[in-house]
């Protein structure tokens, strides 16, 4: 059993590290327990408090796309700070990503972007969130915020 075990940390450890991100809903639910809040029908999430976080799984296709992830601690209105090392932790085990590099830019925010880059994550220093988003589901986002504002704008016109 002995010369096996490196083969099997080997096999198991790549299957752990694959994350959150791109779980099925059932996967999630596995990783996380039972959802505090269900709302597959309504918006694709999932609502979770785990391992000390409040966890929001957004579900595209039937794969998990976005997470939010923070502290359910509030204190002057705000949620209690993440670690560095927790947000690193989170990164690896929820990002699905070892190789997490931060991205250049100018904001008050840390940003990071995966070594395959089809993922990126935000950890938003006012708000004290950490989302990690495929690209796809950021361009959906940007695309659905687009049709929103052109609709707007046409229905104001219509009103004139």
């Amino acid at each position: 059993m002995r010369p096996l075990l490196p083969l099997l940390c080997l096999v198991i450890l790549p299957l752990r590290m694959l994350g959150a991100i791109g779980e099925t809903p059932e996967q999630s639910v596995s990783r996380y327990g039972k959802p505090e809040r269900d709302a597959m029908k309504e918006s694709g999430l999932l609502y979770f408090r785990s391992g000390g976080l409040c966890v929001i799984a957004h579900f595209h296709q039937n794969r998990c796309d976005v997470l939010s992830i923070f502290r359910p601690e509030v204190s002057g209105g705000l949620h209690e700070e993440l670690s560095e090392e927790r947000i690193k932790e989170l990164l690896l085990h929820d990002g699905g990503n070892a190789d997490w590099q931060p991205l250049p830019g100018f904001t008050i925010n840390r940003v990071w972007g995966s070594a395959d880059g089809k993922t990126f994550a935000i950890y938003d220093t006012m708000r004290h969130k950490l989302v990690i988003m495929t690209r796809e589901a950021y361009r959906r986002e940007k695309e659905a915020k687009k049709e929103a504002l052109r609709t707007i704008g046409m229905e104001q016109k219509a009103t004139r």
